[in-house]
């Protein structure tokens, strides 16, 4: 009986001293949270705080869990209040609890590292990520493409997330990694990506700079699709680097510049120089078209003149076939009266012919000397060929087509002024040819015109024998017109055979006006160019000094102050770290259910069984 009655009172003792324990470690615990938290303690000196804050996102890049490790050089050990929004803290150094209360976790740290970690109750990262997938073109849900073949593409895009303090987007770089199974993966391609081997997986790295957005693309050719998570770390950017001395590098842009500065006067020279060609050119087709209206008047009229010359020819052959034939010398008195005024009126004629003839030279070498001053302001070289392939290699490609044009017009001028060099002989003889048959022309009408006088003054003397000299004279003078018509005539058919021919030349002339017209609407506009690029670059050295300062101001050391990702009331903060990770992309894998293992007995089960047993 004893026995029954003891083992009750001691179970109910030292349930009634458990549960005592209890109560005295719990008013322990919140009298220590609330002096943890008193400013009177002694503090301890905090070298340096860092965080490393880890999240996980979903497959598609929602944020499912964010916690941060923290991270205390203490020089002297003493209290620490650290400040978080977290669901829950634990300690990972040693068993000292953690006092949590509200946002502020307090602690003692001993000198050293101290460690801890808190879970916290939001999932906002500086940067929102959007993760997607499309097998053959078409946007499928990442649990639906594990396991899956055909042509995949993963995008990722990266933006800021304005529920968080900018400072991390705008100084931040992120390095986003996924690793495919070269096996399961191939034809992987991957714009602006650094890819690397390890093993049998290809490790795809992509960069995303401070305060820029992402927008990844990464396509294969998959068969039974599976992934490890993406792997994102987010570190401070900062240029800490030594730059060379940048002296040497200067001297070699100011020579560039200086170069440039050349390249800009000799297109102003060369547009200068196609303006004038320009303007040449017009006179040139003035010119040409001049020389078309006097070979077409010169070939009209030449007909005319060969059709009288050809009348005279014929007149003074019957008169000498007449006068030659005469009965035994003895003329007609009647038909010598007529003779001077016949002879009177060749004369006129020839007289008219010469006067044509010198009319048509006039004309022509009006018009010709027009167009060789044209022709001669061509110069015989524009530009030389190294010229040439020191412009296509100094010029932004798209003005090479320009370049192109200036080049082909380049050698229709030169075509143009050989043409002409070759027929300028032909030209030349045109006017002193004309010169030379009007001369004749007017030498043989004086010659008719005394011929007549003197037959008039025989006559009226009766003075037979200076009649028969004159006579005599009329033949021969017959004779040679006959030689003097056919020199003209063949005169005057080149000149129909000049003027038929001159057409395709000045046509030619025609499409040299239109190329350079061309040419200097294109030199013009290669000539803004590369007075824009020399305004540019006119302090290219001071140009980029300020590019390189204003890089080292934005990236550079010094430009960055380190801030608390969990709390703006934390100091000391030397270093904030990201390290996210995304879920994997992998087949469900059947689970077996495991036969159930019997249920263990708790610690008050186990004492009741001590004390409450039957006796």
């Amino acid at each position: 009986m004893r026995c029954k009655v003891f083992k009750p009172a001691i179970s109910v003792f030292l349930a009634a001293a458990l549960l005592m324990a209890s109560l005295s470690l719990s008013t322990a615990a919140l009298g220590n949270s609330d002096s943890a938290l008193d400013d009177s303690q002694q503090e301890a000196a905090i070298l340096n705080k860092n965080e490393v804050i880890y999240a996980t996102l979903a497959a598609d890049g929602t944020v499912k869990a964010v916690y941060a490790v923290n991270h205390f050089e203490v020089s002297q050990p003493g209290g620490i209040t650290d400040y978080g929004h977290y669901e829950s803290v634990v300690n990972l150094t040693n068993t000292t609890t953690l006092k949590h209360y509200e946002d502020a976790v307090s602690f003692q740290a001993d000198r050293g590292n101290f460690y801890y970690q808190g879970n916290m109750t939001t999932t906002d990262l500086p940067w929102r990520f959007d993760i997607s997938y499309y097998l053959d073109g078409v946007k499928t849900a990442p649990q639906e493409i594990a396991g899956k073949s055909g042509n995949l593409e993963i995008r990722v895009a990266t933006a800021p997330n304005g529920n968080i303090d900018p400072v991390f987007y705008d100084h931040y770089m992120l390095q986003v990694s996924l690793t495919l199974d070269a096996d399961k993966c191939t034809n992987i391609e991957a714009p602006d990506a650094v890819m690397a081997i390890a093993g049998k997986n290809k490790v795809i790295t992509h960069t995303i700079m401070p305060g820029r957005d992402g927008d990844i693309r990464v396509a294969a050719a998959v068969k039974d699709f599976t992934m490890g998570g993406l792997e994102i770390s987010a570190v401070p950017f900062a240029l800490n680097m030594d730059l060379p001395e940048a002296d040497e590098l200067f001297d070699d842009f100011q020579k560039l510049s200086d170069a440039i500065s050349e390249l800009n006067d000799g297109v102003g020279e060369l547009a200068s120089g196609v303006a004038g060609l320009k303007k040449g050119a017009g006179q040139l087709k003035k010119g040409s078209a001049g020389i078309m209206e006097g070979l077409a008047q010169l070939d009209g009229g030449a007909r005319e003149i060969s059709g009288a010359s050809e009348e005279i020819k014929e007149a003074l052959s019957k008169i000498a076939s007449y006068l030659d034939g005469g009965s035994a010398g003895i003329f007609d008195p009647g038909d010598l009266a007529r003779l001077p005024q016949a002879l009177s009126g060749l004369a006129q004629g020839l007289q008219e012919i010469s006067g044509g003839l010198v009319k048509l030279k006039n004309n022509f070498s009006t018009a010709h000397m027009a167009l060789e001053a044209a022709i001669e302001g061509i110069p015989g070289t524009i530009i030389t060929e190294e010229e040439i392939a020191a412009l296509y290699a100094h010029t932004d490609p798209g003005q090479h087509d320009i370049l192109a044009r200036l080049v082909a017009a380049y050698a229709r001028g030169l075509t143009a002024k050989g043409t002409y060099d070759q027929v300028k002989e032909a030209f030349d003889a045109v006017g002193p040819a004309a010169d030379t048959f009007a001369g004749s022309a007017a030498m043989i009408s004086g010659t008719l015109e005394a011929m007549a006088g003197n037959i008039e003054e025989a006559l009226s003397s009766l003075d037979l024998e200076q009649i028969e000299q004159l006579v005599s004279g009329l033949v021969e003078l017959s004779a040679n017109y006959a030689v003097f018509h056919a020199a003209l005539t063949a005169y005057l058919g080149g000149v129909e055979e000049l003027a038929a021919s001159y057409a395709g030349f000045d046509a030619g002339f025609s499409t040299f006006n239109k190329g350079i017209a061309e040419l200097h609407d294109g030199v013009a506009e290669l000539h803004d160019g590369t007075s824009l690029l020399h305004r540019e670059t006119a302090d290219l050295p001071g140009t980029i000094q300020s590019e390189i300062d204003e890089l080292l101001e934005q990236f550079g050391e010094g430009e960055f102050e380190p801030v608390s990702f969990t709390s703006p009331k934390n100091k000391h903060t030397g270093f904030v770290q990201f390290v996210i990770t995304s879920e994997k992309i992998e087949k469900e894998e059947e689970t077996k259910e495991l036969p159930g293992e019997p249920e263990k007995d708790t610690f008050w089960d186990r004492l009741r069984a001590l004390f409450g047993g039957k006796g």
